[in-house]
């Protein structure tokens, strides 16, 4: 009996000295404070401490101490996930973000889709007469010279009693009253009536500019009101303003993609002028063309009624009969805008008319007082990339070839600095000797990737095959500063300096 009693306590106290160890003791010398071990209870082992903690979960846990933040919210969002199933919680955010990324570019492509349906949609109800009186085209402009603008709009209804009217900002002394413009219509058919204006003798010094359309009082919805800037001189050298030009060629067909190039240029820069180096439309002959292909989307980003266009035409958008009506019956012509001499030619005619003028133009005081001498012509002296069975076997290594054989002579001989034109639709950039060539048609069109020629100017220069748009700025310290950008993710493709060699 003793012994069997002897035994239990033997046992008992053994039992205790398992589960409850003895605490260690603290040390009072040394500066170093001592470790207390955790009890097994506390951690879950043991045969006591797995009953009261199956989990096996710091006590701090336990009692709402420290967690990681994420990992809250992804239990909150991911609640409906049974809690045994929670270690796939991470795959599911990562898929739901997946997901999430896709669709947004899915939908921004959709919204470009419809926009686009909606300029076709608009147009069939203009042909069809069951819009009411309305402008089918908005106003768009045009430079004419260095003090005048053209504007050009269309109503699907005659209107006789419109006019326009204009004044200067508020900081300009030359005029105090609006000025008015006097405004003519050509009728194309029914539904298409094209209305002109010219704004002409403009304030001489760099100001802002603001028109008006004036329909008939019963017809007050259709007043119409816009400004845009209007520098005729070179930036002030003590502010070091900056004159800003857009550029582009050659979006006919693709008026996706044009909407593309039209939205990263008009989110990330202001322009004061819009450069179009031609081929707006596939098809002149179409009025369908001029309407959803090139007026909707220039509408649609307000770059028409605020931004004039610097223009010179394609061989798709040329008009044999020489009328224009949507851009204005000029062929070849000149202005001085920002400290630049724009020169602007045309491609699709070899005539003896514009060599002269073209020289003219080269020798004149204008020209040679510039800062910088700009040429716009939409085939290039070089283009270099083609169809090959069109370039060899249907003629079109001709198409334009004078302005190689006849103008660049005189382009050299007159220190010329830039030349900018479109037709091959890819980005390139060149040079001989000082002046430097520039390639812009990656406005839409599908791009040419197939190599026809290899002239020396390219040799040293920039290819890059991909949708674009330019950006050019003027300086008061005399630069001229060219940037091209990627329309599709906004990178810069090229940029370079041209400093004026023109004498102060």
């Amino acid at each position: 009996m003793s012994g069997t009693s002897s035994a239990s306590k033997r046992l008992s106290t053994q039992h205790r000295r398992q589960s409850m160890p003895a605490p260690a003791p603290i040390s009072t010398s040394g500066n170093q404070p001592t470790i207390i071990a955790t009890p097994p209870s506390a951690t879950g082992s043991g045969p006591l401490g797995s009953r009261f903690h199956p989990r096996s979960q710091h006590p701090m846990m336990l009692h709402g101490g420290p967690s990681n933040r994420i990992s809250a919210w992804l239990d909150q969002v991911l609640s409906f996930v049974p809690r045994r199933r929670r270690q796939i919680r991470y795959p599911i955010a990562i898929a739901l973000g997946l997901y999430l990324f896709l669709s947004y570019f899915y939908f921004k492509g959709v919204s470009t889709w419809v926009t686009v349906a909606g300029f076709k949609y608009k147009n069939m109800a203009f042909n069809w007469d069951v819009k009411r009186c309305s402008y089918r085209k908005d106003p768009m402009l045009f430079v004419k010279d260095s003090n005048s603008v053209l504007v050009i709009w269309e109503m699907n209804c005659k209107l006789p009693e419109m006019d326009l009217t204009w004044v200067p900002a508020a900081d300009s002394v030359d005029f105090e009253d609006s000025r008015s413009a006097e405004t003519t219509f050509e009728l194309l058919d029914k539904t298409h009536i094209v209305y002109t204006a010219t704004l002409t003798g403009m304030p001489t010094q760099n100001t802002n500019i603001t028109y008006s359309i004036n329909p008939p009082r019963m017809l007050s919805h259709l007043y119409r009101t816009y400004t845009f800037s209007h520098l005729p001189n070179p930036p002030s050298l003590d502010t070091r303003e900056i004159a800003r030009f857009g550029a582009i060629s050659d979006n006919q067909c693709e008026v996706s993609q044009f909407m593309k190039v039209l939205k990263a240029m008009t989110e990330h820069h202001k322009v004061d002028y819009l450069i179009h180096a031609g081929d707006a439309v596939q098809d002149y002959d179409s009025l369908d063309n001029w309407q959803t292909d090139f007026s909707s989307p220039m509408s649609h980003y307000r770059i028409g009624q605020t931004t004039p266009l610097i223009y010179t035409h394609g061989n798709h958008d040329y008009d044999s009969k020489g009328l224009y009506p949507y851009t204005g019956a000029r062929k070849w012509h000149a202005y001085t805008l920002a400290g630049v001499r724009f020169i602007v030619l045309d491609s699709n005619i070899n005539s003896s008319q514009q060599d002269q003028w073209l020289e003219e133009e080269l020798k004149s005081e204008d020209s040679r007082k510039a800062w910088f001498r700009l040429i716009v012509v939409h085939i290039s002296p070089y283009t270099q990339y083609w169809e090959k069975d069109a370039w060899e076997n249907k003629g079109e290594k001709n198409w334009g070839s004078f302005v190689r054989t006849k103008y660049v002579p005189l382009f050299q001989q007159y220190g010329v600095d830039l030349v900018i034109s479109g037709h091959q639709h890819n980005y390139m950039r060149g040079q001989d000797g000082h002046m430097v060539y520039t390639i812009i048609g990656g406005a839409g069109g599908q791009l040419d990737e197939e190599q026809v020629e290899d002239y020396p100017v390219w040799q040293n220069g920039k290819i890059k095959i991909r949708h674009h748009y330019v950006l050019m700025k003027i300086t008061g310290d005399r630069r001229l500063i060219w940037e091209t950008y990627d329309a599709d993710c906004g990178s810069r493709l090229d940029a370079f300096v041209l400093h004026s060699r023109t004498d102060a």
